[in-house]
């Protein structure tokens, strides 16, 4: 048998590439596709889970209507609202979460395009890049701004304004049984107020916090970069 051929160890296969700037743009490339790739599976997971807790609501209401008129209405409600109110948290968080993780990858992909735009001279034109102060979830400039009032036109507020008002009332119907329907009413009220302003704040705390995470992110990768020069 002949001796097998010597092959170098993965880690140090870069450096014995006899075209690096072609393999390193062939990398980029799959880089990007993965990337976008991402940035799908995010939207899809959204669009699903919405639609899931959508469904769950819309079937619960209209089960209650049928049984709207009869003794087992209260223990309905009282055994169905705290579901489906859970299932709007956790659909609720990650809801941010993938919003997150979409404009993560789009700051991903941003990089990438800046790289593809010093390409050639003249590249940049066919790469255009929003300008500062736009929205972090914005891949091309259509005039937003960066604002925390944005914070109320994604899905997952929707979702949530949706399930504080769930909550409202499932509080109504539980202290109608116990007070004056005006007292019921305005705790109902008071209750979906403070669930808006807290999912206002949870998902605006969260975004505040993703620039430090991706300049956090790109410092490891550079440290990660001079280690692996330095072998």
């Amino acid at each position: 048998m002949e001796p097998a051929e010597d092959l170098p160890d993965a880690r140090d296969s870069a450096a014995l590439l006899p075209d690096r700037p072609s393999a390193f743009l062939s990398a980029l490339l799959t880089e990007q596709f993965i990337l976008e790739s991402a940035r799908n599976a995010t939207v899809s997971e959204s669009g699903t889970r919405a639609s899931i807790y959508l469904t769950t609501l819309s079937s619960s209401l209209v089960a209650f209507g049928f049984l709207a008129d009869t003794p087992f209405a209260v223990v309905f409600l009282a055994a169905v609202l705290p579901m489906v109110f859970l299932l709007g948290v956790f659909t609720y968080v990650r809801l941010v979460e993938t919003s997150l993780e979409d404009v993560a990858a789009l700051a991903a992909l941003q990089q990438i395009r800046r790289y593809y735009r010093t390409i050639l001279p003249g590249g940049a034109r066919y790469f255009p890049m929003p300008t500062r102060g736009h929205a972090p979830n914005e891949m091309l400039d259509i005039g937003g701004t960066a604002s925390w009032r944005r914070v109320f036109s994604t899905l997952s507020s929707a979702i949530g304004a949706v399930n504080s008002v769930v909550a409202g009332a499932g509080v109504v119907a539980l202290l109608v049984h116990v007070t004056t329907a005006s007292l019921a009413v305005t705790g109902g009220v008071v209750v979906v107020v403070v669930l808006l302003v807290l999912h206002g704040l949870f998902q605006e705390r969260r975004y505040a916090q993703l620039p430090a995470i991706v300049r956090a992110a790109r410092a490891a990768d550079a440290g990660s970069a001079e280690d692996a020069d330095a072998l």
